[in-house]
């Protein structure tokens, strides 16, 4: 490695340094706004033992290593009987033949975006289908309220071309089938209310707090027009 390349290998570790740096103070802000709402309670169930639930960025090591893609930073409890919270993605380990739904998403989305690097705000509210068996993860860890976001199988009222930046989504899951539970959607959601933001347009501490007003607002408003 040359004295040019070594530079830019320098130069790229540091604005990654600062960005990194903006994120956390930004995801501490509403994390700590959320967490002081009355009545809502900080997840804990399951950050023990599954890393993806932890509140860090959960594979940092391994994508500075080469050894993963994965980068979420989570913040999520109950409110209301409902999953409410917000996942910066920054990274994940992306696959076009796996991930095609997503792909379409982030499309329609934001054609320009790097799908690799999202650098998204998912902020949600998630209504289960059971209060008695809520879930945050699945056998394998990922986050149910992750799958939200490729909005796959069952969701209907969804309009892909409606897609886009700071807009409410709001999807319904068809998860009954002749009446009964279809196997799998134990512990998943019925309804799923979410607002995706690009992660640079969080430019102050006020409009950091102001995504959490608004998820409330969102939640409250819900609470009158959920059957």
């Amino acid at each position: 490695m040359d004295k040019n390349q070594k530079q830019q290998v320098t130069d790229i570790v540091n604005a990654f340094r600062l960005i990194n740096k903006d994120i956390r103070e930004c995801f501490d802000i509403m994390s700590e706004k959320l967490e002081s709402t009355k009545n809502f309670k900080k997840w804990k169930k399951n950050e023990a033992g599954v890393k993806q639930a932890k509140l860090d960025y959960w594979d940092a090591e391994g994508l500075f290593y080469g050894w993963d893609n994965a980068y979420y930073l989570n913040c999520y409890g109950l409110y209301n009987e409902k999953v409410v919270g917000f996942t910066f993605v920054v990274s994940i380990d992306y696959d076009e033949k796996d991930y095609e739904n997503y792909a379409v998403l982030l499309e329609q989305l934001d054609v320009n975006i790097n799908k690799n690097t999202p650098m998204l705000c998912i902020a949600g509210i998630y209504e289960p289908i059971s209060t008695k068996n809520i879930k945050l993860t699945d056998e394998n860890g990922w986050h149910y309220v992750d799958g939200i976001l490729q909005l796959t199988g069952n969701w209907k009222n969804y309009e892909i071309n409606k897609i886009q930046y700071n807009e409410w989504i709001d999807v319904e899951i068809e998860y009954l089938e002749d009446g009964k539970m279809i196997k799998g959607y134990e512990g998943w959601y019925k309804r799923a209310k979410v607002e995706i933001k690009n992660i640079t347009d969080i430019s102050s501490k006020e409009e950091a707090l102001e995504i959490i007003v608004d998820l409330i607002k969102c939640e409250m408003q819900s609470k009158t027009d959920i059957k």
